[in-house]
This record gives C-alpha cells, sequence and structure tokens, in this order.
C-alpha cells in the first residue's frame, strides 16, 4: 500500500491540547488523522510564538526556534512537531494580523524546509484549519491541499475588524484549494454564493464525538455540594452566549442550579459577575477535557443558550454531540443543528419555552429509556474517527492520483 506524508496546520496548538486535553475540531480530526494507516509521516505546524507567550512556551516546555522538530512520544514514530519561536514586539500592534505575517516569513518556510529535509519528505499533502497561514501553505506547494472550516470566521466576534482579511482568506483558499471541508450546511452555501470556484470541491463534514466518551459515575468534587437538579454547559463562556437569556431563566427557576464548566474568552468578565450574583448560578473555570464527561454525566439537563446571529449559525457545537452520547436531555435555543440530531433536542424559540423545556428535561433524565435512545441517536459514522477517516479518503485518492499522472 503507498503511504502519504502529511502536513497539519491547525488553528489549536498540539501542545497545548497535550496539556489542557485535545478539545477542538482540529484536534480531535487531527489526533484521528495520524493514526490512519494510509498516512506515513505527519509534520503538525504549531502556530508561530513570541515573547508574549513566552512564560506559556516555559509552561508546555516549548523549544526556541534553532531546535524545530520534536518527536511526540506517546503516538509513535511518525509524528513530528514544528515549532518557531521570534521575539516578535509587532504582535502587540498586529494581533492576529502578525500570524499571517510570520507565516509567510522566508525564516519561517526556511526553517520548515530544513525539517523536510530532515525527515526526508517528498511529495506531500496539507490540511489547513488555519486561515492566517495561507502564504505558508502557498509557499512549500503541497501535492494536495485542503482546507477545513471550524466556523465561518468572517462572521467571528473576535475578528470582526478583520472581516476584510477573512473574507479574502477564503477566497484564496477558495481558488487555490483542492478540498475544502465544513461543518454544515451554511458555511457550504455562504462559500457558493461568495466563492463560485468552490463549487465541486467543498463537502460538508459535521463535527463528532469521542466513542470512548463514558461517565463513570464520578461526580467532581466542586459540584458535589451543588444540589439537583443540575442544569449545566459544558464550553468556552464566550460571547456566543445569550446571558441574559440565561440570567431570567435562572430567576424564573430558583430551584434549578446552572452550572457552566469553561474558560473564558474575550470580554465576559462583567457579565460572569452580574450573574454569579445569582445564587443558582456557578461558574467552575475550565477543566482538563479528560474530567468533561464527569460533569456532564452530573447534570440532569444540558443547555446550550446561544446567541441566534450570523456566526452561531455557523457553528456545530460538539458539546450537542457529547450530550447526546452521554443520555442527556438538551434544550437549546434555534442554533444551527446537524438534523439528524434534531428530534433528541428541545430547540426554544423564546424564554418561555425554554423553561418549559427545562421543566420537562429534569423528569425525563430519570427516564433510563430516554437516555438509551439518546446514547442510541449516535451513530457510528459520527465518532471522530469516521470524520478522520473521510478527509484522508479524499486527500489519498487525489494525492495517488496525482502521483500516478
Amino acid at each position: 500500500m503507498r503511504k502519504i506524508n502529511l502536513v497539519i496546520v491547525p488553528y489549536n496548538d498540539f501542545l497545548k491540547g497535550r496539556i489542557y486535553g485535545f478539545r477542538s475540531r482540529d484536534q480531535h480530526l487531527f489526533l484521528e488523522i495520524v493514526r490512519d494507516e494510509r498516512i506515513d509521516k505527519v509534520v503538525i505546524v504549531e502556530r508561530p510564538r513570541s515573547m508574549l507567550n513566552f512564560f506559556q512556551a516555559l509552561k508546555f516546555k516549548i523549544s526556541g526556534g534553532e531546535k524545530s522538530v520534536v518527536n511526540v512520544s506517546g503516538l509513535g514514530e511518525k509524528i513530528f512537531i514544528f515549532e518557531f519561536f521570534t521575539v516578535g514586539l509587532e504582535q502587540v500592534k498586529l494581533k492576529h494580523l502578525w500570524f499571517d505575517k510570520v507565516y509567510g516569513s522566508e525564516k519561517f518556510i526556511e526553517k520548515f524546509h530544513d525539517l523536510l529535509k530532515q525527515l526526508g519528505f517528498a511529495d506531500f499533502s496539507v490540511i489547513s484549519f488555519n486561515p492566517f497561514a495561507n502564504k505558508f501553505v502557498e509557499a512549500i506547494k503541497p501535492k494536495v491541499f485542503a482546507f477545513d472550516v471550524m466556523d465561518n470566521f468572517c462572521f467571528h466576534p473576535e475578528f470582526k475588524n478583520l472581516k476584510k482579511y477573512i473574507f479574502e482568506s477564503f477566497e484564496w483558499i477558495s481558488s487555490k484549494s483542492d478540498l475544502i471541508f465544513c461543518v454544515n450546511e451554511n458555511i457550504k452555501n455562504f462559500f457558493l454564493e461568495n466563492y463560485p470556484l468552490s463549487n465541486g470541491k467543498i463537502f460538508v463534514l459535521p463535527n463528532g464525538v469521542d466513542e470512548n466518551l463514558n461517565f463513570d459515575g464520578v461526580i467532581p468534587e466542586d459540584i458535589r455540594k451543588i444540589k439537583n437538579p443540575r442544569i449545566g454547559y459544558v464550553g468556552v463562556i464566550s460571547d456566543r452566549i445569550d446571558f441574559e437569556l440565561v440570567e431570567r431563566i435562572a430567576k424564573e427557576r430558583k430551584n434549578y442550579n446552572f452550572i457552566f464548566v469553561g474558560g473564558k474568552y474575550g470580554n465576559v468578565s462583567r457579565m460572569i459577575r452580574k450573574l454569579k450574583r445569582n445564587q443558582n448560578i456557578y461558574f467552575i473555570g475550565d477543566k482538563h477535557y479528560s474530567d468533561l464527561s464527569r460533569y456532564i454525566g452530573s447534570f440532569d439537563v444540558c443547555i446550550v443558550p446561544h446567541k441566534v446571529n450570523e456566526f452561531t449559525l455557523s457553528n456545530d457545537p460538539m458539546k450537542i454531540y457529547e450530550y447526546i452520547y452521554l443520555g442527556k436531555p438538551i434544550v437549546a435555543t434555534k442554533i444551527s443543528i446537524q438534523s439528524r440530531l434534531v428530534d433528541s433536542i428541545f430547540i426554544a424559540g423564546d424564554e418561555m419555552e425554554f423553561l418549559k423545556y427545562l421543566d420537562m428535561g429534569v423528569e425525563l433524565a430519570k427516564d433510563e429509556n430516554f437516555v438509551k435512545r439518546q446514547r442510541e441517536t449516535i451513530k457510528s459514522d459520527m465518532f471522530w474517527r469516521e470524520k478522520a477517516r473521510f478527509i484522508v479518503d479524499e486527500i489519498y485518492a487525489r494525492q495517488n492520483l496525482m502521483c500516478e499522472g
């Protein structure tokens, strides 16, 4: 069997995943991709690092720029990490555009080519999740270039001042890529409407779930004293949460306890402080990914109280798959949800419906038949390994076709 080499350009760092757990779409996918028997060697290109994250680099035991390759223990001999460190004082001013500059810099690309020679890479393909790394991808000239659109960054609140840049980045990707994967139909339609060259090479590949996810019955110490019913949310605490809705439903159901598990992202501290004044709302911070099943398993009902806007309609929340796989009743706002999951979720159009469905969920949480039906909603093709297999299938077929040609 002919094997191929692969360069992966994630949005979220591999080494950070080793500290906090591999929890994002790109991290789940590259962990499964590297296990595919058709892949020979893999280089994971970490985001450039500067003095701004120097202390974080020390915590991760990250090397400096001269030592650019590390063999990853515990995952076999075929996975390598490419790291690049620079002083990067401009990052304060340029922010995300600093990544664009460094990825495309002569030194970054030169160091990467040195690594390819060291590993004996000849032909290779690239899968990128990072819209700021296009100059790098263009410079290294892969046999096959695939891009995965995790969210529509054109509407991401963090990138509101970079909309033109992201729009042009997606335009370049549509022109230069061989394959595009995206999480839902809304993103696919956005690409087809705005970038005609994406037609014929864009595929919807929804999010998935770790097939080993399981609740062992252990209730985490920090929520053990919080009384049932426990209403839970797991994920980044960001602007996509409708905090006003959360506050209203918590005031209407004072006998329910609302628990939010996740790190803060963006300018949300003021809203968190406000909500914590309610005696039945708890923010308990970020947890390692391996511990999340215990939190989800300890909830009676899981919620997704997201705002409904252009950005959230481009999402496919991974937490929904995890909630379902652990057998939980779910109440969500009218965000984008994969059609195969809709019948397993209470979708609320307003506050009154949300409250009604919460009450129904609390009752269903005690129903063993309901729990069993929820878990059975997750089919084998929804596991991350099958999502990764689909990606490798497409890249493998195209690279071999090019080699034969």
